[in-house]
């Protein structure tokens, strides 16, 4: 009881902070040239300069909250929008990444075209500044180059071949401090106006004005969330468009982690109505190792035959094929061995479902990123369930049957071997965030259907865990056109 008390109030009062951080702010959700965008304003402001701001590969407008919200603080009118294939965007990302004439230039010019929309709107003032993460460094560097007159562009975790010694102008560039390779690129575009720059200093060659620096102790993602980040982008923009740097910054990256962390070990008390726990089966030896390793080769055949863009989209109706191939063959082999489906539990399979879905699931897709499926996402989810229901009843009969080194071995061997199919065939790797999201999955959901287990069984965890991992891939894996 006292633990199930100390995660609600660290739950309430992380969803408490999270909201007070959006205070002297207000956000509208528009469709701008057939683009899902959030537009973030100060409440004490008629309007100001734009910030059109672009998430990476995989992200969402929900990644780069802190980055709209502390430059929303700070008087600007901020678009936040999602790619095509990402986030709420509906419309598949184009699949010939190669080529600058392909998706490089599909999405260029979706950025520009939501920046002279968003630049009709009223109480915009000035020239558009742009904003990019990784992957859309890329596209708001080319992007600078076609609109008129844009303030600056701030490139964080950059990788551009498009900066030259006279482009963009007004160009800030934030790694991480873990981003080795990243913070070279900075370095070596910033010393094309001089040679003996170093990172943190600031240079400029006639009308260009170039900056990279690097956020202590993040990396990838966490350099979104970084204060350090934050003020110098504010600082940047200020700079550049002549506007006056002003308002607090928000600590979203601190909250949302507590908050997330507060929901999984809330798990743990809900778990007890079901129950006490049961005895679970008897743990096997050499057979539950020779069924671990049995769809190894099936499942690499499986998803490596099946053509990248089979049902219109890359990755689909493979990733289904790889998950649905690894389920049967295990199950067959268990039911082969005697193991026979005992009655569902219901009311666990059902607490499980909730919190999952209806807790877990929205509180990460409002503060951190895109997580809901939407549009076409729905009927994906729905084909992956043919996979991964089978796919996660194998897995809740194996881990519930094997040594702990067995059941780790269980959960790490199917992201390995996807790795290698990626490898084998690289149309596929498009899906490659499908595996840190299956990690992320294990470490979250994982911990939450083991203490439902222990006072259930495999079936009824297993089940559910079908139903959840097919809406995390649906939610977070991009629409690519095959």
């Amino acid at each position: 009881m006292i633990f199930a008390t100390a995660a609600i109030l660290v739950a309430v009062l992380s969803v408490t902070m999270l909201e007070r951080q959006r205070t002297g702010v207000a956000s509208e959700t528009l469709t701008l040239a057939e683009t899902p965008v959030t537009i973030w304003r100060s409440d004490n402001a008629d309007g100001g300069p734009l910030v059109v701001v672009a998430h990476g590969y995989a992200g969402s407008r929900q990644m780069m909250q802190p980055i709209s919200i502390a430059l929303a603080r700070s008087g600007f009118v901020v678009a936040a929008f999602d790619f095509y294939g990402h986030g709420r965007n509906s419309e598949p990302m184009s699949a010939n990444v190669t080529s600058l004439e392909g998706t490089t230039e599909q999405l260029v010019t979706q950025t520009i075209a939501v920046s002279r929309a968003a630049a009709g709107l009223p109480g915009v003032t000035g020239a558009v500044s742009l904003v990019g993460h990784s992957m859309a460094t890329d596209v708001v560097i080319r992007a600078a180059e076609r609109l008129e007159g844009t303030a600056a562009v701030v490139a964080i975790s950059m990788y551009s071949d498009a900066v030259t010694p006279e482009a963009p102008e007004r160009l800030l560039i934030v790694s991480g401090a873990r981003e080795d390779r990243l913070r070279k690129v900075a370095l070596d575009r910033l010393r094309q106006l001089d040679p003996d720059a170093t990172e943190g200093e600031t240079v400029a060659l006639g009308p260009v004005a170039r900056r990279a620096v690097s956020a202590r102790w993040v990396g990838h993602v966490g350099v979104l969330y970084s204060p350090f980040t934050l003020t110098e982008l504010r600082d940047w923009m200020a700079g550049a468009t002549g506007h006056a740097s002003h308002g607090s910054l928000p600590h979203i990256g601190p909250w949302l982690m507590a908050l997330l962390a507060a929901l999984v070990a809330l798990m743990w008390p809900l778990s007890t109505v079901l129950g006490p726990t049961v005895p679970g089966p008897a743990r096997q030896g050499r057979r539950a190792w020779v069924i671990l390793a049995a769809p190894i080769a099936p499942a690499l055949l499986a998803v490596t035959i099946i053509p990248p863009g089979a049902g219109g989209l890359v990755a689909f109706g493979a990733l289904t094929a790889f998950f649905g191939t690894w389920g049967v063959i295990q199950i067959a082999l268990w039911w082969r061995s005697g193991v026979r489906p005992q009655s569902i539990r219901s009311l666990a399979g059902l607490l499980l479902l909730i919190w999952g879905l209806c807790v877990f699931a929205p509180a990460l897709d409002r503060y951190g990123a895109a997580f809901v499926p939407t549009g076409p996402r729905l009927w994906l989810m729905g084909g992956l369930m043919f996979g991964t229901i089978p796919f996660c009843l194998a897995d809740a009969l194996q881990v519930a049957r094997s040594c702990r080194i067995a059941a780790m071995v269980q959960r790490l061997l199917p992201p390995a071997i996807l790795l290698c199919a990626m490898l084998i065939s690289p149309r596929l790797g498009i899906a490659f965030t499908v595996l840190p999201v299956m990690v992320l999955f294990w470490l979250v959901y994982g911990l939450a259907s083991r203490w439902v287990r222990a006072r259930s069984d495999p079936w009824s965890t297993g089940l559910v865990m079908g139903v959840i991992l097919a809406w995390a891939v649906a939610a977070s894996t991009p629409l690519v056109a095959s």
